[in-house]
This record gives structure tokens, sequence and C-alpha cells, in this order.
């Protein structure tokens, strides 16, 4: 009889082997394009990797698995070999390392890891289809952006395992862990990398709404400072640096807003209401400045520096850390209203330090989704009044005018939104 649990699972590996050899030969240019496997060799050792697990699963050992694994690399060696000693010209080994990833996975398919298999097949399949954006896009890096990817390898994978997971503080208030301190300093580090990598795969040839819209994903703050200063050397572009402010203000809520349900979940419907109606009259107000500048200008690129930095991100969590021990204290000492106070405080420097720090006590249970929701609140109107003066302030004059509308707006709505949960 059939044992339809082996054969499942031999087709499947024949299935990725076929797909990913399809992909493969699609790449070849003409007959004479010289390389070491094609769909029929990929469908071969894809079904070798899964028959080479199903016997070394049958006689209780690895030697067929291994064997068939070192086979295939002396096969891979010979026809490099031999293709260099028939043409001077070196032949890449994507293909080659492509066809052992095949052997492999259909060992995965064989223990019966078919959605782990097809998920890693999709990557695959990806990273061979786009060769000349992965290639374009390694060229646009500079050794800066090399830097700042080490920055963020270093306080994520060697800084933080060894931080102590170990709350500290005075009785009552042992709150300053320095594992989950550094752990929010990774997090909202890798949020603004993320949103630097966007920008330059897609580039800034969209425009600098585009650049607001993206750079919003980084840091709403620095993105104002950024846009603010540039507006300064093409004055004449000012409404179309405040289209980017905006954006990148109301990405900031929406960011927000992921974070804290990410973060607690069960938040999702409380926080909807107060984080994303602000979102409405500045989204409003982006799509009347850009109806009305449409015509009047091409969209213009906007440089956009990498916003990782280690000292920003040092500073962070120090801003973190006084936020949080301020706001648990007020709390504990002088009750729900002067946590609200130092919410707007915090606010009016870091809103992500103060967002975090209230999802952390109510974590803990030590804090009502009332007295959550108007802290957010009161933190944001900071947020955004803090904002909107840098723009003012530091901007081109001809900012000045647009920039006032979206900062009166989001703070009407903010102040709407008080007046409810306060009754």
């Amino acid at each position: 009889m059939i044992e339809f649990s082996v054969l499942y699972r031999l087709v499947a590996a024949i299935g990725i082997g076929l797909i990913i050899g399809m992909q493969r030969e699609h790449t070849y240019c003409d007959q004479s394009d010289r390389h070491p496997a094609g769909v029929r060799t990929f469908t071969l050792v894809g079904l070798g990797g899964a028959m080479a697990a199903y016997l070394s699963a049958l006689m209780g050992g690895t030697a067929p698995f291994v064997s068939g694994f070192v086979v295939l690399g002396l096969l891979l060696m010979a026809s490099h070999l031999r293709a260099q000693s028939v043409n001077a010209e070196v032949m890449g080994i994507t293909t080659s390392v492509a066809l052992v990833v095949v052997y492999l996975l259909g060992g995965l398919c064989w223990h019966g890891k078919l959605l782990e298999s097809c998920v890693i097949m999709i990557v695959i399949l990806w990273v061979l289809t786009v060769k000349q954006q992965l290639h374009d896009f390694a060229k646009k890096l500079s050794r800066e952006d090399i830097l700042a990817t080490v920055k963020f390898a270093v306080i994520s994978g060697l800084v933080l395992p060894f931080l102590p997971n170990q709350a500290y503080g005075p009785p009552g208030l042992e709150i300053l862990n320095p594992h989950t301190i550094w752990l929010f300093v990774v997090f909202i580090s890798g949020i603004g990398f993320v949103g630097y990598v966007l920008i330059k795969i897609v580039g800034p040839g969209k425009g600098i709404w585009l650049t607001g819209l993206l750079g919003g994903l980084a840091s709403s703050t620095a993105l104002t400072l950024n846009l603010a200063a540039r507006s300064r050397e093409n004055e004449d572009y000012a409404n179309n640096f405040t289209l980017g402010i905006v954006l990148g203000w109301t990405v900031m809520y929406i960011r927000l807003y992921l974070i804290c349900i990410v973060l607690m979940s069960r938040l999702a419907s409380v926080l909807a209401v107060p984080l994303l109606v602000p979102v409405i009259p500045g989204l409003g107000y982006a799509l009347y400045l850009k109806i009305k500048d449409g015509r009047e200008h091409k969209a213009k690129s906007a440089e956009f520096n990498n916003p990782f930095h280690l000292l920003p991100a040092i500073k962070f969590g120090f801003i973190f850390t006084v936020v949080m021990f301020l706001a648990n204290a007020a709390r504990v000492y002088l009750g729900s209203g002067a946590l609200i106070a130092c919410s707007f405080l915090g606010g009016s420097a870091e809103m992500d330090a103060v967002a975090f720090s209230l999802i952390d006590m109510a974590l803990k249970s030590s804090l009502d989704n009332r007295t959550l929701v108007l802290a957010l609140l009161f933190a944001s109107l900071a947020n955004t009044i803090t904002k909107g003066c840098l723009a003012y302030f530091l901007g081109a004059k001809a900012m000045r005018r647009p920039i006032l509308p979206a900062v009166a707006l989001i703070c009407i709505f903010t102040g709407v939104l008080i007046g409810f949960y306060m009754v």
C-alpha cells in the first residue's frame, strides 16, 4: 500500500526543487550560458534530499543524508573546476548555493517541516529574483550606513543579553530594570533603522512628502528639525516641506498606536480613539497642501540622513529612565493628577519614552485605562506644540503661515478628546 505520509513529503520536496529550478533556468541568457544546474537538477536534488533523510530515518542514523550532502558538494566543485578550465571567466556560486539549500529543504520536507520549507523557498525566490535591485541597494550604502548597521547590531546583539534582568530602585519604586530599559532603546532604534532602510530602497526621488511619510517611521521630531532646516535653503518650497512635516506627525500617531498594541494587545480598542483620531486632521490638512501646491511645484527630492546614531539612542534610554521613574513616583506619592502633568512635560521632550513608561505601568496593572489615555493625550498635545515651535522658529519664514493651521487642528482635536475623557 502507498504510504501517503511519505508520498506527500516527497512531492513537497519535488515541488520546491521544481519551482526554484524554474527561476534559475529563467535567469540564463542563452544556451551557451554556463551554469551548474537547471530545472531538472534542482528537482532531482530536492527529491534526493528528502530520500536521503528518509533513508537516514530508516537506518537510524545520518550517514545517507550526510553522504548525499558530500556527494553534492563534490559534484558542484567538479562543475566549477571544469567551467574554469574551459572559460577563464569566473562563474558565480549563487546557483550552487541555492542547489545546496534545496537539498537541505528536501530533508526538512521529510521531517514534516513543510510550512517552514515553503517560507524559506519564498525567501530564496525573492533573493534570487531581485538580484539587480539588491546590488543597486548595496551600491547606495555609504560607509556611514554600514557603521550605523554595526552600531545597531552592537546595541541589540551584544549589549542587551548581558544586562541584568532585575528591577532596582527605592522601596515601592523598584522599576528600573536595565534589561527592559535597553530593550526599549533597541526597539525604538530598530523602528528608526527600518524606516531609513525603506527610504534607501524607495529612494528620495518621490519627493519631500514621501520623505516625510517614511521619515515619520523613524522620528517625527528629527524629521521636523531636518525639513525645517532645509526649508531655509529652499524657501520657495516651504509648503512642500510643511507637507512632509505634517505627514511625519501623522505617521507618528499611527506608529505609536501600533507600538502600544504590540506591547499590550488588549489596549487596541482603548487607544484607538485617542491615538488615531488626531490622524484625521493631519491627513486632511496634508491633502489640502498637496492639492494646493500640486500645480505650482513638482515634488523635489530631499536627502534624508541615517536617523540611527548611538548617542541619540543612549540619550533616549536616559530620558526614558527619568520619565519612567518620575511618572511612577508621581503615581505613588502624588496620585494620577501629577502623573498626567509629568506626562505632559515628558511628552514635550520625547513622546515614545512617555508611551513606553505608561505601557510599562499598565502591564504591571498599576494604571487604569482612563488615566493611561489622558496621560497619552496630554503627552501628545505637548509633543505637537513642541514640534510646531521647532518648525515655526527654525524653519523658513514662508513655513510659519502654513504650519500654524496644522498645529492648531491637531491640538484642537486632542483638546476635545481630553475634555471628553475628563468628563
